[in-house]
């Protein structure tokens, strides 16, 4: 290796020495390839367990579907109720479901406004969320 000390007039030289630049970003190189394993060992994921439990749900958490006709017959998993007592009746069964969900079932021939009505009261009786169930073609 070579070195230029200064010109034939003995005065200094102008051009860069690259020399110490590159060890000092090789070192840096090697540090990090070490040190970057090293920092991913620290990071964790945390994934869900699978269902193990062999029991099955329970059948009384069956899915609360409201039925309503053109004739304003109210059910609630077919049993007849009648519009004043249609908040309490979903109150009491919403009381033990945790997703406090709904589903109508709603004749094609029946009120808007009076759907839009029994939407309300259910939804002040405690549902979360509303369902409406459809026909398939």
């Amino acid at each position: 290796m070579g070195m230029n000390v200064g010109g034939k007039k003995g005065g200094a030289s102008s051009e860069i020495n690259v020399t110490p630049l590159i060890d000092i970003v090789l070192v840096l190189l090697i540090i990090f390839m070490v040190l970057t394993p090293s920092m991913l060992k620290h990071m964790t994921a945390n994934v869900p367990k699978k269902n193990t439990d062999p029991t099955p749900p329970d059948p009384s958490m069956a899915p609360i579907v409201l039925e309503y006709t053109k004739e304003r017959v109210i059910s609630i998993n077919t049993e007849s109720v009648a519009f004043e007592g249609l908040a309490s009746k979903i109150a009491e069964r919403l009381k033990f479901d945790k997703l406090k969900v709904v589903f109508f079932k709603i004749e094609d021939d029946a009120n808007y406004g009076e759907v839009v009505k029994l939407m309300d009261t259910v939804r002040g009786a405690g549902a979360k969320t509303l369902g409406i169930v459809t026909k398939e073609p």
